[in-house]
């Protein structure tokens, strides 16, 4: 049976349609629009009624697409921006007034466990999920997740306490992810060290898309390593550069190119944080993660 399942981010808003048999899912169709919610988020943290509409709009573009792929089911979540907004209420009403899909605010927490179910299988496995809003770690093996909590520090939410547009500000942003990052590495510590890091997230996909020279995303990118240095030598690259610059980086996409420094700060200093030299980045999302968990 053809399922499907769409994921209201802090940047983006993702379909995902597949069928599982045997434990395993098989891409039908990824469909994805830029929606930037945590962004839209005002001084008084509710969403603006523009963006609000624009990520209804979003919604019922890819239930529609979902649909039109076959799925007989669609679920629909949202992550950080929608928890933090304080009217995520009215986002869902107008959704359900416009595609009739209900709409489920997902903890952080569970949120890190379906990034864990996305990619870990049976392995041990450290599993980092850079987002807009948040940063989610879980630790596994052998199908049981030992550790899943989600920090408060994303590369859009980064981004809006501290702009980079010199290595200078790239310090302090840095400054800003390792201190917001440091109380989860460190209760990290008490259990046995995972083998592999693996990283989701468009900061790390589009990190191994900057290195490979060409914008790549899904099986483009899975399985590609990305060392701390190489992080390190992106993130110089980029606080130095003009917007416009940053837009014509190969690799980069121009949505991305005003928080991908803060991207990278958060996976810089996870990775030193944890005492790792690199991590394995894989194309997979919460949404494999989600349609997983189900029954098949």
């Amino acid at each position: 049976m053809k399922r499907g399942a769409i994921a209201i981010g802090s940047n983006s808003t993702r379909l995902l349609v597949a069928e599982k048999k045997n434990g395993i899912l098989t891409d039908i169709f990824r469909g994805r629009e830029e929606t930037r919610l945590f962004l839209g988020l005002d001084e008084q943290g509710r969403i603006a009624p523009e963006r609000l509409e624009d990520t209804a709009q979003a919604v019922a573009r890819l239930y529609l697409a979902g649909k039109m792929q076959g799925a007989g089911e669609i679920a629909l979540f949202a992550t950080s921006a929608t928890r933090d907004a304080k009217n995520g209420s009215d986002l869902a009403k107008r959704i359900e007034e416009i595609c009739g899909l209900k709409l489920q605010v997902i903890s952080g927490e569970e949120e890190a466990r379906l990034a864990f179910q996305a990619v870990a299988g049976q392995q041990c496995r450290l599993v980092m999920d850079i987002g807009g809003g948040s940063t989610e770690f879980t630790l596994g093996q052998a199908g049981e997740i030992l550790f899943a909590r989600s920090a408060q520090m994303g590369a859009s939410r980064l981004l809006k306490m501290c702009p980079i547009a010199s290595g200078e500000d790239a310090a302090r942003a840095m400054k800003m992810a390792e201190d917001t990052l440091r109380p989860f590495t460190d209760a990290l510590s008490a259990y046995p060290r995972a083998p592999k890091m693996v990283g989701l997230g468009g900061s790390c996909t589009t990190a191994a898309a900057i290195q490979m020279g060409r914008e790549a995303h899904g099986e483009g990118v899975e399985g590609k390593i990305i060392s701390l240095a190489e992080a390190k030598r992106q993130l110089v690259l980029l606080s130095s550069m003009t917007m416009e610059q940053r837009m014509r980086v190969p690799g980069l996409p121009p949505a991305r190119a005003a928080h991908m420094p803060h991207g990278l700060c958060i996976l810089i200093a996870a990775l030193q944080l944890c005492g790792q030299e690199e991590i394995t980045v894989s194309g997979r999302t919460n949404l494999d993660g989600y349609l997983l968990s189900l029954p098949e």
